[in-house]
């Protein structure tokens, strides 16, 4: 609770300091990208607002890795991460029920296996909620390297997305999560991983049935039949 109350101070006092070096040097914020994890989601957020406030420019991106949702889901746009914080504004949401936030809040809004909990590294052994969490950034550096292989599938509501009900939308849209996503194609989006890093699945993950819950169950539900 103390933590999310401090959010506002040091968003605030990091856009004053933002500020200052606007007019100091060639500081350019729309060459400025800020990549925020959890907490760090909503620190970015209020850094951009009184940025904007104080030179009435917008930074160029914000990045929100599972942005935090505790204390802030029934808040307003103003008192939490929104598009209108900066000219793009992307999240890729892991557990948006537990630590997240199931609100499409950003231009252009990931939800990953359906967003809320993430396979395992090992089948046998679930990913709890701080480590679906968590997989948000671990996602993003395996896009660091791999750019063009994390390929998401357009939905028309989170609801569609939370249960990968969006292959059959006519026409499918499809967008790259990471540096490369392609801004002028907002929406809500739902991005199938595999569970081992660096977890993307390429244009595999635009078939309905190939996220890594749906393979495990076919794979399980054909050993029962060769069983019988």
């Amino acid at each position: 609770m103390r933590a999310a109350r401090f959010t506002r101070t040091v968003g605030r006092h990091t856009a004053e300091m933002l500020a200052n070096l606007t007019k100091i040097s060639p500081f350019d914020p729309k060459k400025l990208d800020i990549l925020g994890l959890s907490l760090g989601g909503q620190i970015m957020s209020f850094l951009a607002k009184h940025y904007y406030a104080l030179t009435g420019v917008k930074i160029s991106r914000l990045t929100a890795l599972d942005p935090s949702g505790p204390c802030f889901r029934n808040l307003g746009p103003d008192e939490r991460l929104d598009q209108d914080d900066a000219d793009l504004v992307d999240v890729i949401s892991t557990n948006i029920d537990g630590f997240g936030m199931a609100t499409p809040v950003g231009h252009v809004n990931f939800y990953v296996n359906g967003g809320e909990f993430q396979p395992g590294d090992i089948l046998w052994m679930p990913c709890n909620v701080f480590c679906s969490h968590i997989r948000s950034f671990t996602i993003w550096l395996a896009a660091l390297d791999n750019p063009d292989s994390f390929i998401a599938v357009q939905c028309d509501s989170v609801q569609d997305a939370r249960y990968n009900k969006c292959h059959d939308r006519e026409p499918m849209v499809t967008n790259i999560m990471g540096l490369n996503v392609d801004r002028n194609k907002p929406g809500i989006f739902y991005l199938a991983t595999h569970n081992n890093f660096p977890y993307y699945l390429g244009v595999k993950g635009l078939k309905k049935r190939s996220d890594y819950f749906s393979a495990k169950l076919r794979f399980i539900n054909a050993k029962d039949v060769m069983r019988m």
